[in-house]
């Protein structure tokens, strides 16, 4: 039925994955709100399972392919400069320090809600939702509202973890540089994987680190990285430049 949804009206099919997606994690987030229990012990388990339901259903079908899971890049690794900008990203968050008060269970709880997460707003953003407006929308308001909605989707942690007004727009920020650095990584190479594995390093290492809520200086130093990466990607890539140079069409 959704595989039948998929051909028919690819974009329906990726807001139906988004909505699971939503209310899952509104569900689970107001229960640990409402029970005062830790978020990632009421998220984790939810989201792997639907992780892994999406997962089996995408290879199933055959729409993994169509998106770039566990397929060959387009490019070579050597040309993407080994994906060292885009693996960076991540780890800046550790020259804060690493939280040792994390006890095992803890960490590992965190680590699955976001395989969990990671795995999911990839497939949804940069594959199922970004390979249906490619066929109908021009290609340079496909990469704005893809980044944006992306970004601005994480206005959720003022409802789930009661975040600050401020500390959520820096969220955002960071959140639209970094996944502007994912779609172009996508863009060039067709490579989801690799993104889905920074997509949950960043989150893991973030939550374990000392950062604690985004810094100025870390939404900087990303953008310098991604801006940088982009342009070397755009004169370097034949699939990014072909991207832009289309995007009128």
């Amino acid at each position: 039925m959704l595989k039948k949804l998929y051909e028919k009206d690819a974009v329906k099919h990726s807001l139906i994955w988004l909505g699971i997606y939503l209310i899952v994690n509104t569900i689970t987030g107001n229960i640990a709100s409402a029970m005062d229990i830790d978020y990632n012990m009421i998220t984790a388990i939810p989201n792997l399972i639907i992780s892994v339901i999406c997962y089996y259903y995408l290879k199933r079908t055959g729409i993994a392919e169509d998106i770039g899971l566990l397929t060959k890049a387009t490019e070579k690794s050597s040309s993407m400069l080994y994906y060292i900008p885009l693996l960076s990203l991540p780890f800046l968050n550790l020259f804060y320090g690493i939280n040792t008060s994390f006890k095992v269970g803890e960490i590992i709880l965190i680590l699955a809600m976001y395989i969990g997460v990671g795995f999911m707003e990839e497939i949804i953003f940069r594959g199922l939702m970004f390979k249906a407006l490619l066929k109908k929308w021009n290609r340079f308001v496909v990469v704005a509202f893809i980044s944006f909605t992306f970004a601005i989707g994480h206005i959720m942690s003022m409802v789930a973890i009661n975040q600050s007004g401020m500390d959520t727009v820096l969220q955002i920020l960071n959140s639209l540089v970094v996944g502007f650095m994912f779609m172009i990584v996508v863009l060039a190479s067709n490579n989801l994987t690799i993104c889905i594995i920074a997509h949950i390093l960043y989150n893991f290492l973030a939550t374990i680190s000392l950062v604690g809520n985004t810094h100025i200086e870390i939404i900087i130093v990303n953008a310098i990285i991604t801006a940088i990466y982009f342009v070397y990607l755009l004169f370097r890539t034949k699939t990014t430049k072909e991207y832009f140079s289309k995007a009128n069409i």
